[in-house]
């Protein structure tokens, strides 16, 4: 039995590809990025999670989140250690009292995790060498709707979420997103 040797990726990208929405994830170096397909629903989560702004009431992460730091544990790192038809094995690694803790979940939900609290992504490096497409390939045929700071999505998205945050007359968090896309412009201005 092969025994895996995990890779410390990060998000990388977000694109609309032939194929649906994926998430690429990449190690830092490399020429190949792992695509994890999700769907709109979660892209729109992901987005939240990547900006780093709350949402009105907690999302189901926060609310895992704030139940593992009840229990004074902590998330370590996620890791995305296999396939089973078609669907990627993904887990959650938490330590509590010095033990590791594994969880499974949904490809989706560890990467909400990861970039909610900046933990690493942990990839097979098997996995990323059988299922993995080269960064040039994504950059060349998808059209980015990446979580970096200069993608639209995000700009979109924040735009979007600042419209229905002053029509619900919920002022604080608007404010909040009109400072995070100002941030936004700020950083491709080259003004941070």
């Amino acid at each position: 039995m092969k025994t895996a040797r995990f890779l410390s990726s990060q998000i990388w990208t977000i694109s609309q590809a032939d194929a649906g929405n994926a998430v690429f994830i990449r190690p830092e170096g490399s020429k190949l990025a792992l695509p994890v397909y999700v769907s709109e629903a979660d892209i729109q989560l992901l987005l939240v999670e990547l900006t780093h702004i709350l949402a009105p009431r907690p999302l189901v992460h926060e609310l895992f989140l704030a139940s593992v730091a009840a229990l004074h544990g902590k998330l370590d790192r996620v890791e995305i250690y296999g396939i089973r038809s078609g669907t990627y094995l993904c887990r959650v690694v938490l330590v509590q009292n010095g033990k590791e803790i594994r969880l499974e979940a949904r490809p989706s939900d560890v990467l909400c995790l990861s970039a909610r609290v900046e933990c690493p992504v942990q990839v097979d490096d098997e996995l990323l060498s059988q299922h993995g497409v080269p960064v040039d390939s994504v950059l060349d045929s998808a059209t980015p709707a990446s979580a970096g700071p200069d993608r639209p999505s995000v700009k979109s998205f924040l735009q979007k979420e600042l419209q229905n945050a002053i029509g619900t007359e919920d002022y604080e968090r608007a404010a909040i997103l009109r400072d995070r896309l100002n941030s936004l412009a700020d950083e491709r201005s080259g003004q941070v």
